[in-house]
């Protein structure tokens, strides 16, 4: 597809250019500050062999709906997989709420709503993008970082209430996950170029900070979850790796790597059901979901 070659090129060339950007993007003075070892996580394999995987969402029964270059996947909490949609235009963005999946293609630039319940596809609407956010009122947002074609375009707003799009929302100069805090008064994003984690407070969207610069010359950030106590987990597409980051020090660790790498690294994760407990889910490009298992001690709980 033209969206996936467009992308290739766009995480092939971040090693080459990352070195410079980083620079001219982080203040003076900044540096990196690594914390102490994230700990033993276990890497557990989901689901494998499917497409290219770009977001993934806990259907909240220990199940995940999955989205691959033309297919959009539900693997339930035994690891069967079935195609729950075919055929559409690179899926890439998911949210859920209760039986409706609201989920972007990035090809055509729609947001498209199932119900799950019924199988039933709503007609699709213009709302060009790749993350994917439900705010707790209802609207969305979405990112659009420039690798799929066409100039980054930060963060828009789709308005729930009148179906408008509020384009530009927020000014953020490259955007690509998106995560809600814990208190719901700001959303968190990550930069693929330069490694930056970004705050953006709701009511002024346009105040936006960077909190952390994830410690590698080229990770290539591509998505990232929060989990109830104030922790950022971010994929690190390019390097293969996933890291905690705390936002309000700026501290950050390496709770797993080599999870494939370049090209096929990962590229979404999510906090989702493991038994009684939680663990991190990962999609790769390398058409893997993966389970990462916390050590004991470990809190890790969805935003709520």
């Amino acid at each position: 597809m033209g969206v996936s070659r467009n992308r290739t090129r766009a995480l092939l060339i971040v090693a080459a250019i990352a070195a410079g950007t980083v620079a001219a993007a982080t203040p003076a003075g900044a540096t990196w500050t690594v914390a102490p070892m994230c700990g033993e996580w276990r890497v557990e394999t989901v689901a494998q062999g499917l497409e290219q995987l770009e977001n993934l969402e806990p259907d909240d029964n220990g199940g995940f709906y999955l989205s691959g270059e033309s297919k959009i996947y539900h693997v339930d909490a035994a690891g069967q997989v079935r195609t729950v949609l075919d055929d559409m235009a690179a899926p890439g963005g998911l949210q859920l709420d209760g039986s409706r999946l609201s989920f972007l293609t990035r090809q055509d630039g729609k947001l498209w709503h199932l119900d799950t319940s019924t199988d039933q596809l709503s007609a699709p609407v213009d709302f060009a993008g790749n993350g994917l956010l439900r705010l707790p009122d209802g609207d969305l947002l979405t990112t659009w970082v420039g690798t799929e074609g066409g100039p980054p375009k930060g963060v828009s707003r789709y308005l729930h209430d009148s179906g408008a799009v509020v384009p530009n929302w927020s000014t953020v100069p490259r955007s690509e996950g998106l995560a809600l805090s814990p208190d719901h008064r700001a959303v968190y994003t990550d930069d693929l170029f330069t490694g930056q984690i970004i705050r953006v407070p709701l009511d002024t969207p346009d105040a936006w900070t960077v909190v952390a610069t994830v410690p590698s010359l080229i990770p290539g950030l591509d998505d990232l979850t929060m989990s109830q106590d104030g922790m950022l987990y971010a994929a690190a597409h390019v390097e293969g790796s996933i890291y905690r980051v705390h936002p309000e020090t700026g501290t950050s660790c390496v709770v797993a790597s080599g999870l494939s790498n370049g090209w096929n690294g990962p590229s979404s994760v999510r906090i989702g059901q493991d038994g009684d407990g939680w663990a991190l889910y990962v999609t790769g490009f390398d058409g893997t979901l993966r389970r990462l298992v916390p050590p004991s001690g470990v809190e890790l709980a969805p935003v709520r």
